[in-house]
């Protein structure tokens, strides 16, 4: 048994009054161990020939348990972004629990490679095209009547341009999101009676889940853009899809996000770092209560 007591849990956030942040934190001291919160940021790496730690803003090593990773944070540079990320392999390596993984965490926020990992899974996905071609981006939207322009990292519905095949533009716009993006991820819009299923799952288990309702003339869904958590039923269908989309990134736990179309659920993409928050709302379902548990799990199985 683990003496809950003398264990420390590391908290890794960027913003210490976010509702799942904090969530995280209250539910650690629940268990009676000791939340330790950390920005990804401001720690260091001490490497040597006979050693490696990690260090905190007061360069005293961090020991910790265990690490829980509430989001990386927004950053300003692929060597930054790479940094964090090798912070958390770093904590991995060191034989600790880590949830989730930095490779699950990067799976996820990359869309072209997380749709490679769904294909390979044989989850249902909407049809994507990825260039940086002019002529074969006009031509996908072209055969998908309408089409959605993600950037091929991003998060909460930014950046998301809906294209039509037959608008005039539509060359010239394709052209300027290449010079701005470089490269261009295209999905086919898949029409939805104007909202999106957010599943929370957690090891194998589905949690809750919340139909992320539109705004009126919206095309995204996301809270963070106007859309408002009802309560959604979880369906077998609905289960078995969302473990899968789960399991095929890695993930101890996740948001998945499918949309009902013509022919069934389809798999939009997946939240390695998701908010409890509109769930909570919804369903009135602390889900971090259950990754905390789903931790301790993982701890007396290290023990």
């Amino acid at each position: 048994m683990v003496n809950t007591a003398a264990v420390k849990i590391g908290v890794a956030l960027t913003d210490p009054e976010d509702w799942t942040a904090r969530a995280f934190l209250r539910n650690i001291e629940k268990r009676g161990a000791q939340p330790v919160p950390l920005n990804l940021s401001t720690l260091s790496a001490s490497i040597s020939a006979s050693d490696c730690s990690i260090l905190d803003a007061d360069l005293e090593k961090l020991d910790l348990d265990a690490l829980l990773v509430r989001d990386v944070g927004i950053s300003f540079g692929l060597e930054e972004i790479a940094v964090k990320h090798d912070l958390v392999k770093l904590f991995e390596d060191s034989g600790i629990p880590v949830m989730n993984s930095s490779d699950a965490i990067q799976n996820a926020a990359n869309k072209f490679y997380s749709f490679y990992l769904f294909r390979r899974a044989r989850l249902p996905i909407p049809r994507t095209m990825v260039t940086a071609d002019l002529a074969i981006a006009v031509r996908a939207v072209e055969t998908f009547g309408t089409a959605l322009a993600k950037p091929t990292f991003g998060s909460q519905g930014k950046g998301i341009v809906k294209l039509e095949s037959a608008q005039r533009d539509l060359t010239a716009q394709l052209a300027a999101l290449i010079k701005e993006r470089g490269v261009l991820y295209l999905q086919e819009f898949i029409p939805n009676p104007g909202r999106d299923i957010r599943v929370f799952v957690v090891g194998e288990a589905t949690l809750a889940a919340i139909y992320r309702v539109s705004s009126a003339g919206a095309y995204v869904s996301n809270l963070s853009q106007g859309g408002t958590p009802v309560a959604c039923t979880i369906t077998d269908e609905i289960r078995d899809i969302a473990v899968r989309a789960a399991k095929a990134i890695g993930a101890d736990f996740a948001g998945v996000d499918l949309l009902e179309g013509a022919d069934g659920m389809v798999v939009l993409e997946i939240n390695g770092t998701p908010s409890g928050k509109g769930i909570n709302r919804a369903c009135g379902i602390d889900v971090t209560e259950k990754i905390v548990d789903h931790l301790f799990e993982r701890l007396e199985a290290h023990s």
